[in-house]
């Protein structure tokens, strides 16, 4: 398992999601990608897209506005 990051912070939706979507196939099952967001729509796309397409995702809050997400890809 290994953990990979992107940026995407002052990005909206779409661009968040092509981003994600982009790092997870050149990922392998059970690798972790790391978002943190500042935009709450953001981080709710990116989790509802997540669990529609049957990926492992937790969201949280970290601070005051700022979301901290971790993807797990579970299927190529």
């Amino acid at each position: 398992m290994t953990r990979f990051a992107i940026e995407i912070w002052g990005e909206m939706c779409p661009i968040p999601l092509i981003k994600a979507k982009k790092k997870l196939l050149s990922m392998q099952c059970g690798d972790i990608l790391v978002l943190e967001t500042e935009h709450s729509c953001t981080s709710r796309g990116i989790v509802v897209w997540a669990k529609a397409n049957r990926y492992l995702i937790e969201e949280e809050e970290v601070a005051n506005g700022i979301w901290h997400l971790e993807l797990t890809k579970t299927h190529d």
